[in-house]
């Protein structure tokens, strides 16, 4: 009986071992599986590069779109030739936990966008993610290049309290859209942040404001974040 255990164990493991699909990596397709990957990660970064709108490009961000393909593809070798080493990776990387807060969406689009390129690179589909590369960077690329109609902004603006109404009216007029969202009194002064949407996407009213002189400051800000 005992015997008999310890057959089928020996059996049990090696079914394990030689079905689960693991493959012996060579020097060459190593190092073709790599520079593919560096090949495609330079096409996410330029295409990041390439679509983004925000204020400030971060280099450091799109470099780590590279290094997150690059990573992915060497966690996904590891995985694909060891199966028990693979058992003991998974263990360890789900302990990782990530504090970065990314408040852009489009970059949490882009990291998956790295991720999945990686996966499929170091599993050797190198085919399927060059692409799936291509596709998915001109639907965003295309996607970047299409006109924002009627782009929310949050107006901001300090001003006197005897004028808070004349300005208020102003905005309303000079504006397609005008909702208010906060409003603060310190100290004789008003500050007031409304919800505009721009008549023909032009800024030229908040110059004519200027013949409020109890205005202190104006701010526009893309409801996104993004500053004109």
């Amino acid at each position: 009986m005992l015997q008999y255990l310890t057959n089928f164990s020996d059996i049990f493991k090696n079914s394990f071992i030689t079905e689960s699909g693991a493959t012996t990596l060579t020097v060459p397709k190593a190092a073709a599986i790599i520079i593919a990957s560096l090949i495609l990660g330079a096409v996410i970064c330029l295409v990041y590069k390439l679509t983004y709108k925000g204020v400030l490009f971060s280099a450091n961000f799109c470099l780590s779109l590279l290094a997150m393909e690059l990573i992915t593809t060497f966690i996904i070798m590891t995985v694909t030739s060891n199966v028990i080493l693979s058992l003991g990776m998974v263990g360890a990387l789900s302990i990782v936990r990530f504090r970065t807060a990314i408040k852009d969406p489009m970059d949490i689009a882009f990291l998956y966008f790295a991720i999945c390129a990686g996966i499929m690179t170091g599993a050797g589909l190198i085919g399927l993610a060059a692409v799936g590369v291509i596709i998915v960077g001109a639907v965003l690329f295309a996607a970047g290049k299409i006109p924002a109609k009627d782009e929310a902004y949050i107006l901001m603006i300090t001003v006197e309290e005897q004028d808070e109404e004349a300005v208020c009216k102003y905005i309303v007029k000079s504006t397609s859209k005008a909702k208010l969202r906060s409003k603060t009194i310190s100290n004789g002064l008003t500050e007031i942040a409304y919800e505009v949407k721009l008549k023909g996407n032009s800024t030229k009213f908040l110059n004519k404001m200027s013949v409020y002189p109890s205005i202190s400051s104006m701010t526009l800000v893309k409801c996104a974040g993004e500053y004109i």
